[in-house]
């Protein structure tokens, strides 16, 4: 036999009133929104629970009690690596020697938790499965009566724990001053050796091990009564970096804006870059900004050849003696006319007319003294 449907059509109290009436013995599956939750029942009555399947609930369960060292938690998890059809927890019950009333209570509690999460669904769709056998079976069995009847009575308790502890991600710590005289529990100081400042209540949950109302239920506690303090969710540090340099460059971060979008889009923002929004727009490119350093001035044009005559004249007597300067190539030494002794240009001798001196035009003096003038740098 396969009863399924939705919980749109038959609400979860109503399916366990079902199977309890009719005794039967199997499995319960619940599915939404890729969520898998499972309840197990025998002869109508629940033998166990877990909100969520890929979880060891009632294994952590009973490492949350204290009672299991880390000897006989290696030695379950090499045992159940080698053969997955095993259970954690009757593992770790065998192995550790534990009592059998201890393990029963522990698995009643857990199978409680499950049925309290699952009733909180809004929708989703359900399946049982007739002679599912239930690994997990430690020997407890709780009437549906009360089981559903304590899940519906935490749920009306829960909406006031949530004024205390808003949402799962919220970061609780330690007070430093507390009023009076602060007076703990066994369970509620194994709780508050937790808290370190960071971890959320979603974090305290799964450490403790031990449910999610009772572990919600004592943080609640704690808080109103000024030993612990709900601190508000750190923001990304990176993100607050970019803000604060958005916000010196005067272009402000958009908050609603993903850092994976931002980051995916990067690529393709160097390989293409968008134009401004004119040329976009068709519209002529706006004329750009005056910088705000100085720019830095152009090199100078080079300095113009020096300008040829129109017509060919021969080489004066100067630059042929030019050769037997002091320390030349040709003849060092000797000191010839038309050198340059000092500041002083001296003629240079020639056998004809110099060149200069066939423009009447050209002042011979000023031309040799610029002439010595620039042989002197």
């Amino acid at each position: 036999m396969r009863l399924e449907g939705t919980l749109d059509a038959f609400s979860l109290p109503d399916i366990f009133q079902l199977l309890s009436f009719t005794k039967k013995t199997g499995t319960l599956h619940l599915r939404r929104d890729g969520a898998h939750g499972i309840v197990h029942m025998r002869a109508g009555s629940v033998t166990g629970g877990r909100a969520d399947v890929t979880r060891q609930e009632l294994g952590r369960r009973l490492l949350g009690t204290g009672l299991l060292d880390d000897e006989v938690l290696a030695a379950a998890a090499e045992e159940l690596a080698a053969d997955p059809t095993l259970s954690l927890a009757q593992l770790l019950a065998e192995k550790g020697r534990l009592a059998v009333d201890t393990v029963r209570t522990l698995a009643a509690e857990q199978a409680t938790d499950a049925v309290f999460s699952l009733l909180r669904w809004p929708d989703g769709e359900f399946a049982f499965v007739v002679d599912e056998p239930d690994l997990d079976d430690l020997g407890a069995q709780v009437p549906v009566e009360e089981v559903v009847a304590e899940g519906l009575r935490r749920i009306t308790a829960w909406e006031q724990l949530v004024e205390a502890l808003p949402a799962p991600d919220a970061v609780v710590a330690v007070h430093a001053a507390p009023e009076g005289e602060p007076v703990l529990s066994r369970e509620e100081w194994a709780l508050l050796s937790l808290v370190d400042g960071r971890r959320t209540v979603a974090d305290l949950v799964a450490l403790a091990g031990r449910g999610e109302y009772a572990v919600v239920s004592e943080l609640a506690g704690l808080v109103r009564r000024g030993l612990l303090v709900v601190q508000p969710v750190p923001e990304d540090r990176l993100l607050q970096r970019q803000k604060l340099l958005a916000a010196l460059e005067g272009s402000p971060v958009d908050d609603a804006a993903e850092p994976a979008a931002r980051t995916a889009a990067e690529p393709a923002a160097r390989t293409a870059p968008p134009l401004p929004p004119a040329q976009s727009a068709g519209l002529p490119a706006p004329a750009a900004p005056s910088p705000r350093q100085p720019v830095q001035p152009q090199r100078p044009e080079p300095f113009t050849p020096p300008r040829r005559p129109e017509h060919d004249q021969p080489a004066p007597a100067m630059a042929r003696a030019s050769a037997a300067v002091p320390g030349g190539p040709h003849t060092p030494g000797a000191a010839v006319h038309g050198a340059v002794h000092g500041a002083t240009a001296l003629a240079p001798e020639t056998s004809g007319p110099p060149a200069i001196e066939r423009d009447p035009s050209v002042n011979k003096s000023l031309l040799l003294r610029l002439i010595a003038g620039v042989r002197g740098l």
